[in-house]
């Protein structure tokens, strides 16, 4: 995965803003909401591009389908190479 260059800092403010709330600071998971540090880039935009399409799937699609929607296509690559790399597992 990436076919551009990764905004690490764009990535970062996304997941600060959208993502560590349910999943955890480090994208570890918390309650009901799934780990996602432990995922491959290309596995974690599929998910995204899937969730962004209005696809639902696993309990919490609502509110990921309202997240994804925010995103890019860049977003989306940003995002899922920097909670893959970015943290310690």
């Amino acid at each position: 995965m990436p076919a551009h260059e990764v905004d690490i800092e764009a990535a970062k403010k996304i997941f600060q803003k959208s993502c560590r709330g349910c999943h955890g600071n480090k994208a570890q998971g918390a309650a009901s909401y799934p780990k996602i540090n432990d995922l491959e880039p290309e596995y974690m935009a599929d998910k995204l591009e899937r969730y962004r399409a209005g696809e639902k799937f696993g309990p919490n699609s609502i509110l990921m389908i309202q997240q994804a929607k925010k995103l890019s296509d860049e977003d989306i690559a940003n995002l899922s190479v920097y909670v893959a790399t970015a943290f310690d597992k």
